[in-house]
């Protein structure tokens, strides 16, 4: 059985590649820089990487045949957004393809402040339309999101942002990813999305004090207003669309939107999701 994977060079897109291999199946990466995701990876048997035009349906259509199963792991906004169209609409005409299991968000809805959590759910409304056989994971935001804060921190011991309270349930890259290897290669997981979060609720600036408590010394969380935020994004190199992507996620944390826990990793793996002072353990490096 084979497994086509597009965004599998990314956190999660790379731990489904090998997650998938170590089950004895095989994969095919579909991935626009071949080089790139053999660095990833080196040498693996069982991985097949193909350069793929993603925006193409005819060469998506080939690179779909033979294929049984699809993850696909990239955002929802601008080019890939149009790349995820054309992936489902392409299997949704290939009749191999018994699953295609997409990387979403929580809150995944058409009222949300946050852009990225609309056009995931645009991306779902598009997929239902095309009758693909299909679920989602949609975990909270990443522990992995901190690691942005590590410039700042190793600077000043400080993370700026909008969103000083609001709380959320961090979840490690790698839960989602195990919890989406189960949705993918288990048939009674099919056909849903699949909510994850991590296991407690905190705000920014708690996460910073589990941080401090890392470091042993304090990192703050300070305010900016928006116009300040947004320049602080533009002038360390965010492009400009990814930073209103990031200041409409801190809106939608300050309206509470990302303020609940569900089980469900727990009822599909068997096991709690990681805590984000483990995370912070492992990444320690990342903020000295």
């Amino acid at each position: 059985m084979t497994t086509a994977v597009i965004g599998a060079t990314g956190r999660v897109g790379s731990e489904i590649v090998r997650g998938v291999l170590e089950r004895g199946d095989a994969v095919t990466a579909l991935v626009r820089d071949p080089e790139k995701a053999r660095r990833v990876f080196g040498e693996l048997e069982g991985l097949h990487i193909r350069s793929t035009r993603l925006d193409d349906p005819r060469d998506l259509s080939k690179a779909f045949d033979g294929i049984r199963r699809v993850f696909i792991a990239m955002g929802s906004i601008g080019n890939e957004g149009v790349v995820q169209r054309i992936a489902i609409n392409v299997a949704a005409g290939i009749s191999s393809i018994e699953q295609l299991t997409r990387l979403a968000v929580l809150n995944t809805s058409a009222d949300s402040r946050g852009i990225n959590q609309r056009a995931h759910h645009s991306i779902d409304q598009f997929a239902s339309s095309t009758g693909v056989p299909y679920s989602t994971i949609r975990p909270a935001i990443f522990s992995a999101s901190l690691l942005s804060a590590a410039r700042e921190v190793r600077a000043a011991r400080t993370w700026t942002g909008l969103a000083d309270s609001g709380r959320m349930a961090l979840i490690d890259h790698r839960d989602a990813a195990e919890a989406g290897l189960r949705v993918l290669t288990d048939p009674a997981l099919w056909g849903a999305h699949h909510e994850l979060t991590g296991p407690v609720l905190m705000s920014w600036p708690e996460a910073l004090e589990l941080l401090s408590a890392e470091l042993g010394e304090p990192v703050t969380f300070r305010v900016a207003a928006e116009r300040q935020f947004l320049d602080r994004l533009i002038g360390a190199g965010v492009p400009a669309g990814e930073a209103e992507l990031l200041i409409a996620r801190e809106w939608a944390i300050l309206a509470g939107e990302n303020e609940r826990t569900v089980d469900t990793f727990q009822k599909i793996t068997g096991h709690p999701p990681r805590p984000v002072t483990d995370f912070l353990h492992e990444y320690r490096a990342n903020f000295v």
